[in-house]
């Protein structure tokens, strides 16, 4: 660097100058891509979380569902046991 003109400094000065600011460029669209994806995946995630909630109420009215029947068949061979058949 010893050799080289003020000209030529100042022309690898701008040099480095637009390699670092392409560079930046370049992160602050990896971060707008990383932040995009963090939104889906919350977003996702909350689906999921919904999705599992109503899952688990289904699953909540088919135990009950589940005891009902019991409850009936129960009342139903106690009727048969009581009949001749």
């Amino acid at each position: 660097m010893d050799n080289l003109s003020p000209e030529e400094v100042q022309l690898r000065a701008h040099q480095v100058t637009d390699e670092s600011l392409e560079s930046t460029r370049r992160i602050l669209g990896l971060a707008i891509e990383s932040q995009d994806a963090g939104i889906k995946t919350i977003t996702m995630l909350d689906e999921q979380g919904e999705q599992l909630n109503r899952i688990e109420e289904g699953m909540d009215q088919i135990n009950k569902d589940m005891r009902e029947a019991e409850k009936t068949l129960t009342e139903l061979n106690k009727c048969c046991g009581l009949c001749i058949c």
